[in-house]
Protein backbone atom coordinates (compact mmCIF):
# COMPACT_ATOMS: atom_id res chain seq x y z
CA UNK A 1 0.00 0.00 0.00
CA UNK A 2 1.65 3.24 -0.66
CA UNK A 3 1.26 5.62 2.28
CA UNK A 4 1.82 9.35 2.46
CA UNK A 5 4.86 10.61 2.61
CA UNK A 6 3.84 12.29 5.99
CA UNK A 7 3.00 8.68 7.99
CA UNK A 8 6.29 8.01 7.07
CA UNK A 9 8.01 3.86 7.84
CA UNK A 10 6.68 4.00 11.49
CA UNK A 11 2.82 5.19 12.27
CA UNK A 12 0.16 4.92 14.75
CA UNK A 13 -3.32 4.04 12.99
CA UNK A 14 -4.91 7.07 14.60
CA UNK A 15 -2.08 9.27 12.35
CA UNK A 16 -3.11 7.73 9.03
CA UNK A 17 -7.08 7.64 10.04
CA UNK A 18 -6.15 11.30 10.69
CA UNK A 19 -4.56 11.42 7.48
CA UNK A 20 -7.56 10.02 5.91
CA UNK A 21 -6.15 6.50 5.35
CA UNK A 22 -8.16 3.47 5.92
CA UNK A 23 -7.77 -0.06 6.13
CA UNK A 24 -5.67 -2.63 8.88
CA UNK A 25 -2.32 -1.61 7.46
CA UNK A 26 -1.25 -5.48 8.01
CA UNK A 27 0.67 -6.66 4.87
CA UNK A 28 4.02 -5.82 4.67
CA UNK A 29 4.19 -3.98 8.35
CA UNK A 30 5.46 -5.36 11.49
CA UNK A 31 2.77 -4.82 14.61
CA UNK A 32 4.69 -4.30 17.68
CA UNK A 33 1.92 -2.86 20.24
CA UNK A 34 -1.69 -2.65 19.29
CA UNK A 35 -2.36 0.51 16.80
CA UNK A 36 1.34 0.66 15.91
CA UNK A 37 2.71 0.00 12.77
CA UNK A 38 6.20 -0.02 11.41
CA UNK A 39 6.98 -0.69 7.52
CA UNK A 40 9.12 -4.52 7.51
CA UNK A 41 12.86 -4.19 7.62
CA UNK A 42 12.46 -0.76 9.27
CA UNK A 43 14.84 -0.27 12.35
CA UNK A 44 13.56 2.00 14.96
CA UNK A 45 16.41 3.45 17.16
CA UNK A 46 15.28 2.97 20.81
CA UNK A 47 13.81 6.30 21.30
CA UNK A 48 11.58 6.55 18.14
CA UNK A 49 10.56 2.79 19.27
CA UNK A 50 9.53 4.26 22.60
CA UNK A 51 7.79 7.59 21.26
CA UNK A 52 5.83 5.94 19.26
CA UNK A 53 4.55 3.78 21.69
CA UNK A 54 3.83 6.68 24.45
CA UNK A 55 1.46 8.17 21.93
CA UNK A 56 -0.85 5.18 22.63
CA UNK A 57 0.09 5.00 26.50
CA UNK A 58 -2.16 6.83 29.14
CA UNK A 59 -0.40 10.42 29.75
CA UNK A 60 0.30 9.13 33.43
CA UNK A 61 3.21 6.71 32.82
CA UNK A 62 6.91 6.91 32.34
CA UNK A 63 9.49 4.40 31.32
CA UNK A 64 11.20 2.57 33.83
CA UNK A 65 13.28 -0.55 34.83
CA UNK A 66 14.99 -1.76 32.17
CA UNK A 67 13.73 0.35 29.54
CA UNK A 68 15.26 3.12 31.49
CA UNK A 69 18.45 1.83 32.14
CA UNK A 70 18.86 1.31 28.69
CA UNK A 71 17.79 5.35 27.92
CA UNK A 72 20.38 6.38 30.63
CA UNK A 73 23.24 4.45 29.43
CA UNK A 74 23.67 2.12 32.18
CA UNK A 75 25.00 -1.31 31.13
CA UNK A 76 22.20 -4.11 30.69
CA UNK A 77 22.04 -8.28 31.10
CA UNK A 78 21.80 -10.31 28.33
CA UNK A 79 18.23 -10.83 28.77
CA UNK A 80 17.79 -7.06 28.07
CA UNK A 81 19.64 -6.23 25.04
CA UNK A 82 17.91 -9.46 22.96
CA UNK A 83 15.96 -8.55 20.08
CA UNK A 84 12.51 -7.12 21.10
CA UNK A 85 12.71 -6.72 24.30
CA UNK A 86 9.53 -5.20 26.45
CA UNK A 87 9.09 -1.87 27.36
CA UNK A 88 8.96 -1.21 31.01
CA UNK A 89 6.76 1.72 32.12
CA UNK A 90 5.28 3.04 35.72
CA UNK A 91 1.81 4.18 36.43
CA UNK A 92 0.47 6.09 39.49
CA UNK A 93 -0.52 3.13 42.37
CA UNK A 94 -4.25 3.73 42.08
CA UNK A 95 -4.38 3.22 38.25
CA UNK A 96 -4.94 -0.20 36.48
CA UNK A 97 -1.61 -1.69 34.72
CA UNK A 98 -1.46 -0.58 31.08
CA UNK A 99 -2.07 -4.05 29.44
CA UNK A 100 -0.34 -3.79 26.19
CA UNK A 101 1.89 -6.83 23.94
CA UNK A 102 5.06 -6.12 24.67
CA UNK A 103 4.65 -3.48 27.94
CA UNK A 104 5.24 -4.38 31.08
CA UNK A 105 3.41 -2.45 33.82
CA UNK A 106 4.52 -0.96 37.11
CA UNK A 107 3.00 1.00 39.72
CA UNK A 108 4.73 3.60 42.00
CA UNK A 109 5.43 6.69 40.06
CA UNK A 110 4.43 8.72 42.80
CA UNK A 111 7.23 8.04 44.74
CA UNK A 112 9.81 8.00 42.11
CA UNK A 113 11.67 11.07 40.65
CA UNK A 114 11.15 11.63 36.69
CA UNK A 115 13.38 12.95 34.36
CA UNK A 116 13.40 13.75 30.82
CA UNK A 117 16.01 12.00 28.73
CA UNK A 118 15.62 12.02 24.53
CA UNK A 119 12.00 13.92 25.15
CA UNK A 120 10.58 11.00 27.03
CA UNK A 121 9.77 10.62 30.64
CA UNK A 122 12.09 8.59 32.24
CA UNK A 123 12.83 7.31 36.41
CA UNK A 124 15.83 9.13 37.17
CA UNK A 125 18.96 7.35 36.94
CA UNK A 126 18.86 6.45 40.59
CA UNK A 127 15.27 5.58 41.18
CA UNK A 128 16.18 3.06 37.88
CA UNK A 129 19.30 1.64 39.83
CA UNK A 130 16.82 1.06 43.02
CA UNK A 131 13.90 -0.22 40.89
CA UNK A 132 16.09 -2.95 39.23
CA UNK A 133 17.61 -4.24 42.39
CA UNK A 134 14.53 -6.60 42.95
CA UNK A 135 15.22 -8.23 39.58
CA UNK A 136 18.68 -8.28 38.34
CA UNK A 137 21.43 -10.05 39.48
CA UNK A 138 24.16 -8.67 41.86
CA UNK A 139 27.06 -8.93 39.36
CA UNK A 140 24.57 -6.76 36.72
CA UNK A 141 23.55 -4.12 39.69
CA UNK A 142 27.32 -3.50 40.10
CA UNK A 143 28.24 -2.95 37.00
CA UNK A 144 25.05 -0.69 36.40
CA UNK A 145 26.20 1.21 39.66
CA UNK A 146 29.58 1.32 38.73
CA UNK A 147 28.04 3.48 35.71
CA UNK A 148 25.68 5.32 37.62
CA UNK A 149 28.54 6.72 40.57
CA UNK A 150 31.10 7.47 37.00
CA UNK A 151 28.52 9.32 35.85
CA UNK A 152 26.35 10.85 37.51
CA UNK A 153 28.23 10.74 41.17
CA UNK A 154 26.98 8.80 44.50
CA UNK A 155 25.51 11.41 46.73
CA UNK A 156 21.49 11.48 45.74
CA UNK A 157 22.02 7.44 45.57
CA UNK A 158 23.74 6.98 48.91
CA UNK A 159 20.88 9.41 50.26
CA UNK A 160 18.11 7.31 48.30
CA UNK A 161 19.04 3.92 49.81
CA UNK A 162 19.38 5.20 53.36
CA UNK A 163 15.86 6.27 53.32
CA UNK A 164 14.51 3.45 52.10
CA UNK A 165 12.24 1.15 53.89
CA UNK A 166 10.42 -2.41 53.15
CA UNK A 167 10.74 -1.88 49.42
CA UNK A 168 11.58 -4.74 47.41
CA UNK A 169 15.41 -5.15 46.72
CA UNK A 170 16.30 -2.76 49.59
CA UNK A 171 18.66 -5.86 51.04
CA UNK A 172 20.79 -5.77 47.93
CA UNK A 173 21.34 -1.71 47.67
CA UNK A 174 22.37 -1.86 51.04
CA UNK A 175 24.75 -4.98 50.54
CA UNK A 176 25.83 -3.18 46.79
CA UNK A 177 25.87 0.06 47.17
CA UNK A 178 30.07 0.41 49.36
CA UNK A 179 30.76 -1.95 46.01
CA UNK A 180 30.62 0.46 43.83
CA UNK A 181 33.61 2.36 42.25
CA UNK A 182 33.99 5.26 40.13
CA UNK A 183 37.26 3.96 38.13
CA UNK A 184 35.48 0.39 37.20
CA UNK A 185 35.99 0.87 33.40
CA UNK A 186 33.25 -1.57 31.96
CA UNK A 187 31.22 -4.10 32.57
CA UNK A 188 33.17 -7.22 32.67
CA UNK A 189 35.81 -5.54 35.51
CA UNK A 190 32.42 -5.29 37.45
CA UNK A 191 31.93 -8.60 37.19
CA UNK A 192 35.27 -9.44 38.22
CA UNK A 193 35.63 -7.36 41.14
CA UNK A 194 32.77 -8.69 42.63
CA UNK A 195 33.90 -12.08 42.13
CA UNK A 196 37.46 -10.93 44.05
CA UNK A 197 35.05 -9.24 46.98
CA UNK A 198 32.73 -12.60 47.10
CA UNK A 199 36.28 -14.59 47.62
CA UNK A 200 37.33 -12.49 50.20
CA UNK A 201 40.44 -11.40 47.99
CA UNK A 202 42.30 -7.87 48.81
CA UNK A 203 40.22 -4.64 46.92
CA UNK A 204 42.41 -3.83 43.24
CA UNK A 205 43.31 -0.56 42.71
CA UNK A 206 41.38 0.29 39.04
CA UNK A 207 43.39 1.40 36.22
CA UNK A 208 46.05 2.99 37.83
CA UNK A 209 49.08 3.75 36.17
CA UNK A 210 52.67 1.64 37.03
CA UNK A 211 55.57 3.15 36.63
CA UNK A 212 59.10 1.52 36.80
CA UNK A 213 61.79 2.60 39.13
CA UNK A 214 63.32 5.61 37.09
CA UNK A 215 59.45 6.96 36.43
CA UNK A 216 59.16 5.21 33.31
CA UNK A 217 55.58 4.05 32.73
CA UNK A 218 55.01 0.61 31.93
CA UNK A 219 51.52 -0.31 31.66
CA UNK A 220 47.79 0.76 33.59
CA UNK A 221 45.92 -2.57 34.07
CA UNK A 222 42.77 -3.60 34.94
CA UNK A 223 43.29 -4.28 38.79
CA UNK A 224 46.47 -3.59 40.85
CA UNK A 225 47.62 -4.95 44.33
CA UNK A 226 50.26 -3.19 44.63
CA UNK A 227 51.98 -4.04 47.78
CA UNK A 228 52.40 -7.47 46.61
CA UNK A 229 53.31 -6.31 42.58
CA UNK A 230 50.48 -8.25 41.24
CA UNK A 231 48.14 -7.31 38.33
CA UNK A 232 45.31 -8.52 36.92
CA UNK A 233 44.17 -7.99 33.30
CA UNK A 234 40.72 -8.80 31.65
CA UNK A 235 41.27 -9.82 28.23
CA UNK A 236 37.75 -9.45 25.96
CA UNK A 237 37.19 -10.85 22.94
CA UNK A 238 38.63 -8.29 20.99
CA UNK A 239 42.31 -9.30 22.45
CA UNK A 240 41.59 -12.75 20.51
CA UNK A 241 40.24 -11.02 16.97
CA UNK A 242 42.75 -8.20 16.81
CA UNK A 243 46.28 -9.05 16.12
CA UNK A 244 47.32 -5.78 17.33
CA UNK A 245 45.54 -5.79 20.58
CA UNK A 246 46.74 -9.45 20.87
CA UNK A 247 50.65 -7.91 20.46
CA UNK A 248 50.27 -5.36 22.70
CA UNK A 249 48.67 -7.51 25.44
CA UNK A 250 52.03 -9.99 25.26
CA UNK A 251 54.41 -6.47 25.27
CA UNK A 252 52.93 -4.74 27.68
CA UNK A 253 52.76 -8.56 30.06
CA UNK A 254 56.63 -9.20 29.13
CA UNK A 255 57.08 -5.31 30.73
CA UNK A 256 55.53 -6.46 33.94
CA UNK A 257 57.11 -9.41 34.75
CA UNK A 258 60.78 -7.82 33.59
CA UNK A 259 60.02 -5.88 36.39
CA UNK A 260 59.45 -8.15 38.89
CA UNK A 261 55.54 -7.97 38.73
CA UNK A 262 53.10 -10.81 38.64
CA UNK A 263 50.86 -11.19 35.49
CA UNK A 264 46.94 -12.83 35.97
CA UNK A 265 45.11 -13.03 32.76
CA UNK A 266 41.01 -13.74 33.04
CA UNK A 267 38.53 -13.89 30.45
CA UNK A 268 34.82 -14.03 30.55
CA UNK A 269 34.94 -18.03 30.89
CA UNK A 270 36.72 -17.02 34.36
CA UNK A 271 33.39 -15.38 35.65
CA UNK A 272 30.74 -17.48 33.96
CA UNK A 273 32.33 -21.25 35.15
CA UNK A 274 32.62 -22.39 38.55
CA UNK A 275 35.18 -24.22 38.00
CA UNK A 276 37.56 -21.59 36.01
CA UNK A 277 36.36 -19.13 38.44
CA UNK A 278 37.49 -21.33 41.29
CA UNK A 279 40.90 -21.92 39.34
CA UNK A 280 41.38 -17.97 39.25
CA UNK A 281 40.52 -17.16 42.75
CA UNK A 282 42.95 -20.05 44.04
CA UNK A 283 45.50 -18.62 41.86
CA UNK A 284 45.44 -14.66 42.82
CA UNK A 285 44.87 -15.69 46.35
CA UNK A 286 48.28 -17.49 46.01
CA UNK A 287 49.91 -14.72 45.46
CA UNK A 288 47.78 -12.10 47.76
CA UNK A 289 46.84 -14.05 51.20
Amino acid sequence: MDLPVALGDAFTLEHARAQERTGTFRSGFDIPSSGIRVRRGVELTLPERLRLLRSVLPPDVAFSHDTAAELWGLPLPARSVAPDPPVHVIRPIHRPPVLRRGVVSHKGIGTRDIAEVEGLPVTTVVDTWCDLAASWSRAALVAAGDALVREHGDEHLRELVADLRGCRGVRTMRELLPLLRVRSASPTESQARLVFHDAGLPEPELNVEIFDDLGVWLATPDFTWRTKKVVGEYDGDQHRTDRTAWQYERDRRARLEDHGWVYVEMTYIHLVDPARREQLVRRLAAHLL
